[in-house]
């Protein structure tokens, strides 16, 4: 897994990983007291079954658990989830245009490119949508997704907090083409990106300063 980039990609693997490491407790739990009763209660010790009434405080206690565990991993998901939805006032816009299949990105001033640029430490709001088909635009490092509607815009937003160059894929399937459909996602220091964004530099040349991430 790609490792997270902005403090909301960093909650999504915490959430994760608590899921995981609840599962993994719970299957013990379920799998170990399957076997000690298949041992325990095995027919050559227990020929003769003995009837169960019940067992208040044990009911009890395999209710509220995972009652207690499901409200708390919503909780998390959503504290998560809302961080998403919030746009701060100062949020930069960005138009993301998805076709088959490629990524179009439009700025504030008319600019137009192929990739995404956008500058360290600003929130940015992009503005998604499609020409044609459904498509999902996907930045793994920042652990964001959203799909891209024919003829809807639809918001994300995107927190970069660090200078690299991240992946955007296409997280649904949209034709032929559907797996060539990436391209870069390049956090730029702000006075690099003003430069890109206001004097028209290359490409190529803003690249040079941006950190590539393995």
């Amino acid at each position: 897994m790609f490792p997270g980039v902005q403090s909301h990609a960093l909650a999504v693997d915490d959430i994760a990983s608590f899921i995981m490491w609840a599962d993994i407790i719970l299957f013990l739990i379920v799998v170990g007291t399957m076997f000690l009763f298949v041992f325990k209660y095995h027919k050559k010790r227990h020929p003769h079954a003995t009837n169960i009434h019940g067992n208040v405080p044990l009911e009890v206690i395999w209710t509220v658990i995972p009652i207690l565990l499901v409200l708390y991993m919503f909780y998390i998901g959503w504290t998560g989830y809302i961080q998403t939805r919030v746009v701060p006032k100062d949020a930069m816009p960005v138009k993301v245009i998805g076709r088959q299949w490629t990524w179009t990105f439009e700025y504030a001033n008319g600019k137009v490119a192929d990739s995404m640029y956008v500058p360290e430490g600003t929130p940015i709001k992009c503005l998604i949508t499609s020409v044609d088909v459904i498509h999902g635009f996907y930045i793994p490092a920042f652990r964001e997704k959203q799909d891209a509607l024919p003829d809807r815009v639809r918001y994300l937003m995107l927190y970069p907090e660090q200078v690299g160059n991240y992946e955007i894929t296409c997280s649904q399937y949209c034709g032929l083409d559907h797996a060539l459909m990436e391209t870069r996602l390049v956090v730029l220091p702000k006075d690099e990106f003003n430069k890109w964004l206001n004097t028209g530099v290359s490409k190529e040349e803003v690249k040079e300063v941006a950190t590539s991430n393995p």
